[in-house]
């Protein structure tokens, strides 16, 4: 094995030196408490009751006896089949259109981005009003066009896909992203696709996507782990119901944890969620060298 220089030693110090910081932020915030999280899930630990070890008890009950973790689970995975391609989708079509270099378009990329600077408590309870059956505006203006009033609320058809709608009003962040991508990309291949009398589609599929596709794979993993998380809107709108019809995992923990007070099942109910992240954001790395394109390669 080949010994280090003086010199090779003294850039190693620098460089641990330089990312000390994150080092211990990535320490404090992050690996202890995520060992933390795995004792305790080994316990029966509750604020009622105190602790006691009792081995892999919670992750069998979790993967055997308890059909609220698959259920809950099953609306998650829905949510998140639907919620991340439309963002995707749409926050690549809208940023195409803010590219255009028009008179005010700074103005149109300011409005679509507002939503993104809304508290979401207070944007979800604004929403929950709109979307009220018997008094809200947009069951009022279906009545007005000869439509039925919904229950947007009240199943899980109805409440999955109204939380993918506001999730999709609040894709600004996306939209941002998006954009800059775009505005990175070399004017020179537009230009040369043109004199070769290319189609703008042809060019769409050709050049703009695969120069994109290194922001559209951030967008994604930032979209699939966002969608697993997703708690506060649910919360706010139907805290689960009806029956548990919009009971996603992150409200299933929490609940556990808060409302019934067993924090060692709500551990390894988060041990779980992290180990399905972690396999779904491994499973989009390996397939990225298939569509994922770098310009400098």
């Amino acid at each position: 094995m080949k010994k280090c220089t003086a010199r090779e030693k003294k850039n190693i110090r620098l460089g641990l030196l330089f990312i000390s910081p994150w080092l211990i932020g990535v320490i404090s915030f992050t690996l202890i408490p995520l060992l933390y999280a795995i004792k305790i899930s080994l316990t029966n630990f509750s604020f009622l009751t105190g602790s006691r070890f009792i081995g892999l008890e919670n992750y069998v009950t979790m993967l055997t006896k308890d059909p609220l973790v698959w259920k809950s689970l099953g609306i998650t995975f829905l949510y998140a089949i639907f919620a991340v391609p439309l963002q995707l989708i749409f926050g690549f079509l809208l940023a195409n259109l803010l590219n255009q270099k028009l008179r005010g378009i700074v103005i149109f990329r300011t409005i679509f981005y507002i939503p993104c600077l809304i508290v979401v408590v207070s944007s979800t309870l604004l929403w929950k009003q709109m979307l009220e059956t018997d008094f809200g505006i947009i069951n009022y203006l279906l009545t007005r066009i000869g439509l039925g009033k919904v229950s947007w609320l009240g199943s899980t058809g109805t409440i999955i896909a109204s939380t993918v709608f506001i999730s999709i009003w609040q894709s600004g962040k996306m939209i941002i992203i998006n954009l800059s991508g775009l505005q990175a990309i070399p004017t020179v291949l537009y230009e040369a696709a043109d004199l070769d009398g290319c189609s703008k589609l042809r060019q769409v599929f050709h050049i703009t996507l695969p120069m994109m596709s290194p922001v559209l794979f951030m967008n994604l993993l930032i979209g699939l782990i966002g969608a697993f998380k997703t708690f506060t809107q649910i919360k706010i709108l139907t805290d689960g119901g009806p029956s548990n019809a919009s009971l996603v995992y992150m409200l299933y923990i929490y609940k556990t944890a808060f409302v019934n007070f067993n924090l060692g099942y709500a551990n390894a109910l988060s041990i779980l969620l992290f180990v399905i992240v972690g396999a779904l954001t491994i499973l989009v790395f390996r397939s990225s060298n298939k569509w994922v394109f770098y310009g400098g390669e």
